[in-house]
């Protein structure tokens, strides 16, 4: 039991100094930008991306995505949908590493604003949804692999799809 306890009080010690080690290296808050390409079931589009955030933590960011994707989908032979979805959520990062090379996993969750248009007809709905991504800053770039879930349009369309984007941030970084 003693060594059990040696190895987490050392743990912590370690894990506090190397904390307070990187909250000296970088500043807390940063705007990430960024521009890609949305991977969907029988399609795909652009997306444009605005995310402010605050490390709340050296390792932990929280903050607010705004993206807006632009959906081109063939849902059968004869009508295609083309969707907007507009995301709004409050999102969260973890930085596995603090140096210039930081791998990052990160959740968010928010309104999942959906505008689909086909032969069908026309459609907005909002939807609450859920984000899982992984991802890459190194030095003031970064590039992220992301699975959206916003949920069904009001076509009854699955409406889930991949991300791949990369982009900047500015504001942030090394002290």
């Amino acid at each position: 039991m003693k060594k059990l306890s040696l190895i987490l009080v050392a743990g912590c010690i370690f894990f506090a100094t190397a904390s307070l080690n990187a909250q000296t290296e970088y500043k807390p808050f940063r705007i990430d930008l960024g521009l890609g390409y949305a991977i969907a079931d029988g399609g795909g589009g652009l997306l444009v991306n605005f995310e402010p955030k605050y490390a709340v933590i050296p390792q932990l960011s929280v903050g607010f995505k705004f993206e807006w994707d632009f959906i081109v989908r063939d849902i059968s032979e004869h009508a295609g949908v083309g969707q907007r979805i507009d995301s709004y959520l409050v999102t969260a990062d973890y930085h596995l590493l603090t140096g210039s090379f930081r791998p990052f996993v990160g959740t968010g969750f928010g309104i999942y604003q959906i505008a689909a248009a086909s032969l069908a007809g026309i459609g907005d709905k909002n939807n609450f949804g859920t984000l899982l991504r992984a991802g890459v800053d190194v030095s003031h770039f970064r590039a992220v692999f992301a699975y959206n879930l916003p949920g069904k349009d009001k076509l009854k369309n699955k409406t889930g799809f991949y991300s791949i984007t990369v982009g900047a941030y500015i504001f942030g970084g090394k002290k």
